[in-house]
């Protein structure tokens, strides 16, 4: 699985522990959700930036590197 699918998955899986829209997040993440819908896609081309996961993490309230380690919403 390569990174950006791994992001994807993961800003799903903790968006979804956390009972949270996309709506939700992308507000609380101070971005647009028409991105982060597109993030958690994975589509091509929308990649996150570090700044982007970093945004998301605070929103989650979690260490930005879970973002990247492969299923961690599930733990």
């Amino acid at each position: 699985m390569i990174l950006q699918e791994i992001v994807a998955k993961n800003i799903k899986g903790y968006r979804l522990k956390h009972n949270l829209t996309q709506e939700n997040l992308a507000s609380k993440a101070k971005m647009h959700s028409n991105h982060l819908a597109r993030m958690e896609r994975g589509e091509e081309g929308v990649a996150a930036s570090l700044a982007t996961i970093e945004k998301i993490a605070k929103a989650l309230k979690i260490p930005p590197h879970l973002l990247l380690v492969p299923d961690s919403y599930k733990s």
